[in-house]
């Protein structure tokens, strides 16, 4: 019961959390026009670029100290992640600086409060507190419906960077919120020397730099496609498929809503022994089965409701959604199987199985690319299907 009540706060705050973001596309693709669509698109993917050498999964670190270690010496690990956020977003500023790069100086500053945020909610999750965590999504999603509705209806020019301004200042304001408003979750019984600190940094870099291969993998199947569109195709073009993928996008905010509050029971039946590998398995098969549900539904939707939705020069978006549902489907069956070897610290077998994923998929993306854009999504069907697969057979090991 305390599994059905959490995961059914985690969906439906996430859910709404999201779905105000979600919901402003409309007017994103309304305002700036199928052109600016891509152009924010473009820039949006370096924001998840950089966010994988400034976060360096220092959520996934916290979330795994606290189960392994308990609450003794959090806050030192928390202080260390914080530190070397500064300072490698410090160092990426001063390149933006150089080469004035003024938009990309902004994505950084996003990017930075960003994994500043997620630091707060890995804290919240690990403590299983459900509603804490949702109040912190919301507060971030309405600050930046907000904050970009404003920016883009006082100014008429350089809307797309405006848009990522507002975007920094929403993640820097529902940050101080999290930690100065609510406070810290755990107060430090030992005092903060350098000597822990340099335990706690050593401790982020040994989990996270092994995981910049699983998270580069990622992002090479999750954005790289808009950073090669946007070389081989048009500005429009690329802003039609973006509004398609940004749609397909509902599906794992769903999945991701689900695995967050499944996660520590997850782990715990691990630890317990009550979850075994044979059920992780025939939970897999079921999952497998699952996932093709959405892309039907999209497909079974007419035309009009896309056009509706997005605008009338973004019918062709239909195409895009319903091939990345089938995409992003894999996740399902992929977070069942993947969340095993997680508990069990098998972070570089994870990487290498990503980075495989993840060239597979590049190749397949260059090789299709080059005959027509409509051939790019079958690459993250192909490649993610391989990921399932090759995580089957390496749980039993």
């Amino acid at each position: 019961m305390r599994i059905l009540k959490d995961s059914f706060i985690y969906l439906i705050g996430e859910l709404f959390a999201k779905s105000l973001p979600f919901l402003m596309l409309p007017y994103l693709t309304r305002k700036l026009g199928p052109e600016g669509f891509g152009e924010l698109s473009y820039y949006l993917t370096w924001l998840a670029l950089f966010g994988i050498f400034i976060g360096l999964s220092q959520e996934g670190a916290v979330t795994r100290y606290f189960y392994f270690y308990g609450k003794k010496g959090l806050n030192t690990v928390v202080t260390a992640g914080y530190l070397y956020n500064v300072v490698i977003s410090a160092i990426l500023l001063l390149g933006c600086w150089f080469f004035q790069a003024e938009i990309m100086a902004y994505i950084v500053l996003a990017t930075m409060f960003q994994s500043f945020i997620n630091v707060q909610l890995a804290l919240r999750q690990c403590q299983k507190q459900p509603v804490k965590y949702i109040t912190l999504q919301i507060i971030l999603s309405l600050t930046n419906v907000i904050f970009t509705i404003a920016a883009l209806e006082l100014f008429s020019e350089d809307l797309v960077a405006y848009r990522i301004l507002a975007i920094v200042v929403a993640n820097a304001l529902t940050f101080f919120i999290a930690s100065v408003v609510l406070g810290d979750l755990f107060s430090s019984k030992n005092r903060m020397t350098i000597q822990r600190l340099k335990l706690s940094a050593l401790y982020i870099f040994s989990f996270g730099i092994p995981l910049i291969l699983h998270q580069s993998s990622f992002f090479i199947k999750g954005q790289l496609d808009r950073l090669f569109i946007y070389e081989q195709y048009t500005k429009t073009e690329l802003g039609i498929y973006s509004a398609g993928v940004q749609v397909a996008t509902v599906l794992p905010i769903v999945l991701m809503a689900l695995n967050k509050a499944i996660v520590p029971y997850y782990y715990q039946g691990l630890k317990e022994k009550k979850l075994t590998i044979q059920s992780i398995k025939k939970y897999t098969l079921f999952c497998l089965a699952l996932c093709i549900i959405p892309a039907f539904i999209g497909y079974v939707l007419p035309i009009s409701v896309y056009v509706w939705f997005l605008g009338e020069k973004y019918a062709d978006s239909k195409y895009y959604v319903v091939m990345y549902l089938l995409g992003y489907g894999a996740n399902l069956p992929y977070l069942m199987l993947v969340n095993y070897l997680f508990f069990h610290a098998k972070n570089k077998l994870i990487a290498s199985i990503t980075f495989i994923s993840s060239i597979f998929y590049v190749v397949l993306m260059v090789v299709l690319g080059q005959y027509s854009i409509e051939y790019i999504p079958y690459a993250l069907i192909l490649s993610n299907m391989l990921m399932v697969f090759i995580l089957w057979l390496l749980v039993n090991k």
